[in-house]
């Protein structure tokens, strides 16, 4: 309980910026967040140890120019991501404290996604939900 406490209060004192801001030169990572809708994800591969999501901005029409993003969780954060039950539609906050850039070479691209690089985190993770209703 004292860890989700402190959770709390850490999430609650970063910067939350757009998506379009995304980029490895970002200064100060740690202290930034990223407030999302989860909408696609990858289910938990067991041969690959990973998750996914397309993250995208909660208004969407600020989705089409670099308002999507996707993230890759691996290892012990992927193994948490797997267990939450996180679906899309979740409303997401996300540190991006421990955060690595990986670039996007994908020939597919998900359309209106955006930006030039992938989010991966592995084992540090920082994250809220805001589970839907249905």
């Amino acid at each position: 309980m004292a860890g989700e406490t402190n959770g709390a209060i850490v999430l609650e004192s970063t910067e939350h910026i757009p998506i379009a801001q995304l980029n490895p030169e970002l200064s100060a990572p740690a202290t930034r967040a990223i407030k999302a809708v989860v909408t696609l994800t990858w289910p938990y591969s067991s041969a690959t140890g990973s998750v996914a999501f397309l993250l995208s901005e909660p208004d969407f029409r600020l989705r089409r120019a670099r308002g999507q993003v996707r993230v890759r969780f691996s290892g012990s954060s992927a193994k948490a991501i797997a267990a939450s039950g996180i679906a899309s539609g979740d409303e997401v906050i996300l540190c991006l404290d421990g955060v690595e850039w990986v670039p996007d070479n994908d020939t597919v691209a998900t359309p209106g996604r955006g930006i030039e690089h992938e989010l991966k985190f592995t084992e540090r993770l920082l994250l809220q939900v805001g589970f839907t209703t249905s």
